[in-house]
């Protein structure tokens, strides 16, 4: 019998940045998802990417089942969420696999303790958390929950290049100058706590923009200015990056006419930067079993 996990992506982060000596973001989930598939079979066993491997290990030392009994799940990632950019694609991939294998042994986790469990893999993000939170991506704690936005879109500009997010954090100074910004991230988290609980999207967006700039001084997004300019005179609400990636995000409504804002950004030649610009829901983060989802419309 066939299991599933669905997991959302991201884009990127509204605020990430260090708060009171340790880092913290608050990610938000994107209507891209990726699907995990697990079976038990004797034989043509498919291990499947390494992280989610060891999410399945992972799940099954939790549980206290010898992690020799996991070497007959057979593992399938679909996925249609673009890889190295900064949207989340192993945290989904992770979170997908988990939830599938929570299903095959009959096993349940809140979304914290996924987020707790997927951290020991890698460094994580909150759209394993239903509602938008201020989250550390190194232990996966929830500091505080935010809330949840609603009518809220993205206008994604996603270049072709990518960047591997434990790079970023190996960079030189990447704590220090993380340090520097500490006082504009309290800031733009305290505008975009305010901002969610009262659904403003103007303070989120101004939340995100602030972020957004500090983080140049980590990894610059090219023509990051002119976006903001372009967005701002149109009437979008901010824009956030992916800060460990290479996507930038455009806050819009559901009113807000997305077709016009990419035309205004091309006839700034910032395509010929972000090779695609297409537009995504913004939704509930938390992982999705196959019992409440059609797998078959997302895959």
């Amino acid at each position: 019998m066939k299991y599933y996990g669905i997991c959302p992506a991201s884009c990127g982060e509204f605020v990430q940045g260090v708060m009171d000596r340790a880092e913290y973001l608050c990610s938000y989930a994107v209507d891209l998802y990726s699907t995990a598939e697990v079976e038990e079979k004797l034989n043509n066993i498919n291990l499947g990417p390494l992280k989610s491997r060891k999410a399945i290990e992972a799940v099954f030392k939790k549980f206290n089942i010898p992690v020799e009994e996991s070497k007959n799940i057979s593992l399938k990632i679909r996925s249609k969420i673009p890889v190295g950019k900064g949207m989340a694609s192993s945290t989904a991939d992770i979170g997908a696999t988990i939830g599938a294998t929570l299903g095959l042994i009959k096993k349940e986790l809140s979304s914290e303790e996924i987020a707790k469990l997927a951290s020991t893999i890698e460094p994580t993000d909150s759209i394993y958390i239903e509602k938008n939170s201020i989250f550390n991506p190194l232990n996966g704690e929830v500091i505080r929950y935010l809330g949840n936005v609603k009518d809220l879109r993205v206008v994604i500009l996603e270049p072709n290049s990518t960047l591997n997010t434990m790079r970023i954090r190996k960079t030189p100074n990447y704590k220090k100058i993380k340090t520097q910004n500490k006082e504009i991230i309290k800031i733009s988290f305290s505008l975009l706590e305010e901002g969610i609980k009262s659904n403003d999207m103007h303070k989120i967006g101004k939340a995100s923009t602030f972020s957004s700039l500090a983080n140049e001084s980590i990894h610059k997004k090219e023509g990051l200015e002119k976006i903001i300019e372009i967005s701002k005179n149109y009437g979008a609400y901010g824009v956030n990056v992916a800060h460990s990636g290479t996507v930038v995000g455009i806050l819009i409504d559901k009113s807000m006419n997305d077709t016009r804002l990419i035309e205004l950004l091309k006839n700034e030649r910032l395509d010929s930067v972000y090779k695609k610009m297409y537009t995504s829901n913004i939704i509930y983060g938390g992982i999705r079993g196959e019992q409440t989802w059609n797998t078959s419309k997302i895959l």
